[in-house]
């Protein structure tokens, strides 16, 4: 199985890409939804709380995500201790994903913006890079999430990513047009996928 990580930053359009090789016939595994699901561990739930204090846990007993977030996107110590916290079990699901992956057929896709934090790379046989201006990145933001453009700039600039490995193949697509042009962009770069041959042949 082709194994291929789609990654950019917040509000760049990369699950769109992901989704549409998802829907030429991919298996994609959604790395936000491996991160909610590190989340709801009772370990990292109380493990957040020593770390930030109890209101970081709502009623219903799950990570107050839109407490915490303005907390570790403004304090780049904080975003050191909460990733301390998430990312070894978060890291420990994405193998699991990729360890699954390995015994099937077909193209796996790896949606995550954590790609280059996991320094999974050289485990994939290539990467999908999608990019966007930071202006649209804002309008994106907003009209998902709400807010003012300050609040959507400090979300942006406060994603912290180490760069990408080199190694696996390696495309780029810029996201700088409407959602029909990225389509027709993300489908040329899946028909080359199609090419490869999975690094175990």
């Amino acid at each position: 199985m082709l194994r291929i990580g789609v990654t950019g930053r917040m509000a760049s359009g990369k699950s769109t890409v992901a989704r549409r090789f998802e829907a030429l016939g991919a298996t994609r595994v959604d790395g936000d939804a491996l991160g909610w699901e590190t989340l709801r561990d009772p370990a990292v739930k109380t493990a957040i709380a020593a770390a930030f204090g109890a209101p970081m846990i709502d009623e219903a007993g799950n990570v107050d995500r839109a407490r915490l977030g303005p907390i570790v996107f403004r304090d780049s110590e904080a975003m050191r201790r909460l990733n301390e916290i998430v990312q070894p079990p978060l890291l420990a699901r994405v193998r699991e994903a990729l360890a699954a992956a390995a015994a099937g057929t077909g193209v796996f896709v790896l949606d995550a913006a954590l790609l280059s934090t996991w320094g999974v790379e050289p485990e994939l046989d290539a990467v999908v890079e999608v990019s966007a201006p930071t202006e649209l990145r804002v309008d994106r933001l907003r009209k998902a999430r709400g807010g003012s453009v300050a609040d959507a700039l400090e979300r942006i600039e406060g994603q912290r990513l180490p760069p990408l490995s080199p190694g696996p193949v390696h495309w780029h697509i810029e996201n700088d047009a409407d959602e029909a042009e990225l389509t027709r962009r993300a489908d040329r770069v899946w028909n080359e996928v199609l090419r490869l041959k999975p690094k175990s042949e």
